[in-house]
């Protein structure tokens, strides 16, 4: 069946063209107004189709134009590309980056430009080859640390990648690069991930309980006004740090996400925790992945408790009691949660990274739950990243010393019975 060039919609003679890359079945064509219905009314029928074909054409070859002269633009838009710098492709790579990454990511990428452009010059993108390369992680090898000495292999490591991540850009989103580009980290080191036990877990929850309790006993006493102050900041302390833990370990929680939660993004009925962007302190959720937390039995019952001890003034699950965030910066959570570890005997660690979150994430896959799952609770991007927390060579290295173990005792029972059944001398 033949398609109709025009057709009369309402008070309108319209034309269909054919869209770019030529008609497909199901696919609607270009539609473009020719002329009213009453502009044509006085003509014939034959001469009426005769103008309706006039003005088609027409239109059509002005759709031409308009197509070419826009292709003419891609074209030259793209040669323009072609001949960027790396400064001039990383700032608008640099703008979209900003979009969803944090301040403190964008920072470490402008760095990555930084080194690279003090390494090779500012050359054009599409110039990039190994030379390039070789040059930079050279580079990087001089460059000061942190602590004064020359910049770590991990730092190394993560400007390469950096580095990576912007030429794949150029190659896959701007077309500025002739082959996919390859550029090959520093290796680091292995290392065993560092995490708590479970009963050093309860250890922290039971040392935060106690001098909760403390400074609640102390309330009796014949306080001075700076010591009624500094207790009263202990028993606050206490008890923002016990709503800390007891989400952290029970719904895997990032420190960032548990600082800015509002009460109201608790959901008794649903029983979930609502993630979301906090606008008011100008925090985004990360990658906005399973913002849905659920609240488990054991959470419910210390929320439950919790939410009907809060007085009316407060906003925050972290709350000073009078609407106001516990800490205005999510480092002050961290040390007062470092403190409590310390003084409770603990290992050195980020408390609530690795102390709580990684434990937890550790223990659950060590005991079995579905990846996926945990993958979805602890927010990861990929199910790579959360089999990191098995510790497969703590495991794999643990299960040979128990198989040593066994055979250890073996050869020792044989042995045994051996000497059992000789007959003495």
């Amino acid at each position: 069946m033949s398609r109709k060039l025009f057709s009369k919609r309402g008070d309108k003679w319209v034309g269909e063209f054919p869209p770019e890359g030529g008609w497909e079945k199901g696919r609607r064509g270009v539609r473009r107004t020719l002329c009213s219905v009453d502009s044509l009314s006085h003509l014939s029928d034959m001469d009426k189709q005769l103008k309706l074909m006039e003005l088609y054409q027409e239109q059509g070859r002005k759709i031409q134009r308009a197509s070419e002269a826009e292709k003419a633009e891609r074209a030259k838009k793209q040669q323009a590309k072609n001949n960027w710098t790396v400064q001039q492709a990383s700032r608008v790579w640099l703008d979209e980056v900003k979009i969803h990454r944090s301040e403190e990511t964008v920072k470490s990428y402008k760095n990555t430009i930084k080194y690279y452009i003090q390494a090779n010059q500012n050359h054009r993108v599409r110039d990039y080859d190994k030379e390039h390369e070789v040059k930079f992680l050279k580079h990087l090898k001089t460059l000061p640390g942190k602590s004064g000495k020359l910049m770590a292999v991990t730092s190394q490591n993560v400007h390469a990648r950096q580095l990576r991540v912007f030429l794949r850009w150029c190659f896959y989103d701007q077309r500025i690069l002739k082959h996919k580009p390859k550029v090959n980290a520093p290796k680091v080191k292995k290392k065993d991930m560092k995490t708590l036990e479970l009963s050093e877990l309860e250890k922290l929850k039971q040392f935060i309980i106690s001098e909760y309790k403390r400074g609640l006993a102390k309330r009796s006493e014949d306080l001075t006004g700076r010591q009624r102050a500094d207790n009263e900041r202990l028993i606050r302390d206490m008890r923002n740090l016990l709503r800390a833990y007891m989400v952290a370990t029970q719904s895997l929680l990032r420190l960032g996400a548990i600082w800015q939660l509002p009460l109201n993004c608790i959901d008794m009925k649903r029983r979930i925790i609502k993630i979301r962007d906090n606008e008011e302190l100008g925090w985004e959720n990360k990658k906005d992945k399973w913002p849905d937390k659920p609240i488990n039995d054991e959470l419910y019952e210390f929320l439950e408790k919790d939410l009907a001890e809060r007085n009316e003034n407060e906003k925050y699950w972290l709350d000073k009691g009078d609407g106001r965030q516990w800490y205005s910066d999510t480092s002050d959570v961290s040390s007062q949660a470092t403190r409590a570890c310390r003084a409770a005997g603990l290992p050195k660690l980020k408390p609530f990274h690795w102390g709580m979150r990684a434990t937890m994430i550790t223990q659950l896959l060590l005991n079995g739950t579905d990846p996926y799952s945990v993958q979805q609770l602890a927010d990861h991007d990929s199910i790579s990243t959360t089999m990191l927390y098995l510790d497969g060579r703590k495991v794999q290295q643990k299960n040979a010393a128990d198989a040593a173990a066994r055979l250890s005792k073996s050869v020792t029972k044989v042995s045994q019975d051996d000497s059992d059944n000789q007959e003495p001398l």
